[in-house]
């Protein structure tokens, strides 16, 4: 993954605990679950789920990152995704590295954030979106999550084999 020298992190429009483009239900999201002989794990919250684990087809590798987002319930509403990460992304998504990608540039200039690319994430400290920025409210079909030590530690590991 390129690291862009000249991008410089910029701080986002903060909205009650954390930017603006994040929504607060990511203060819920927590690592439920982490088997290191499988490579996977889950972290779970009230509204969404994220699974990590490897991935591998004939023309690509890396790190599947699947998320469901509940929406407003009782209206029952799910979105559902998936990217494939580098493993360079993947670290830089959690927090373990301040590299960007080839794209993420015009999100951390426009949105404020440490690391971004796009299409799979933005990060600004430990507040976190998957696939991309957010209204920060109620509908947006991303995942926003808190990270914390416990889920660095388990990506610093899935990572390291």
């Amino acid at each position: 993954m390129k690291s862009f020298a000249n991008v410089r992190p910029r701080v986002p429009e903060i909205s009650g605990v954390g930017p603006i483009w994040w929504h607060h239900h990511g203060m819920k999201m927590h690592l439920v679950w982490f088997d290191k002989n499988k490579r996977k794990l889950m972290i779970i919250g009230s509204a969404a789920e994220v699974t990590i684990q490897p991935f591998l087809s004939n023309t690509k590798m890396g790190w599947s990152v699947r998320w469901k987002v509940i929406q407003n319930v009782p209206s029952d509403e799910i979105s559902y995704g998936r990217r494939t990460f580098s493993g360079e992304e993947l670290a830089a998504a959690f927090g373990l590295t301040e590299d960007s990608g080839n794209y993420g540039e015009w999100l951390i200039s426009r949105f404020g954030a440490d690391s971004a690319e796009q299409g799979k994430y933005i990060r600004w400290h430990e507040f976190l979106n998957i696939p991309c920025p957010g209204t920060g409210h109620d509908g947006d079909p991303n995942v926003s999550i808190e990270i914390d030590e416990e889920i660095q530690k388990a990506i610093k590991e899935l990572l390291a084999g």
